[in-house]
């Protein structure tokens, strides 16, 4: 008797791959009434409709948050101030000596 090989059960309609993690909301009447019509629009179920958007809109603040929009003349001291650093002054030997003692670098 040849053994059956037992296939991926999906639960609930879920799709096989990674786990999920539900987040609740709650949209006011005439947001939701707008997320429902233009998911319609798209052609889409509200759940991917929201996904996409959220995604969208996730990456474009992360991208935002994630960079210094700097003017050439603030470039430029960012620059100089690499090429050539302050010298260090004693409050700030002091903070590191303080600090070297609290972190633990690992490799």
């Amino acid at each position: 008797m040849k053994a059956i090989e037992k296939t991926a059960v999906r639960k609930r309609g879920r799709p096989p791959g990674a786990a999920t993690k539900r987040i609740n909301t709650r949209f006011p009447a005439g947001l939701a009434e707008k997320i429902e019509y233009a998911a319609a629009v798209r052609g889409v179920a509200i759940s991917a409709f929201i996904h996409e958007a959220v995604a969208e809109r996730a990456d474009r603040i992360i991208e935002a948050e994630s960079r210094w929009v700097l003017t050439r003349q603030e470039a430029a001291t960012v620059v100089a101030m690499i090429d050539k650093p302050p010298k260090p002054i004693k409050n700030m030997l002091d903070a590191a000596k303080l600090a070297a003692r609290h972190v633990v670098i690992r490799a």
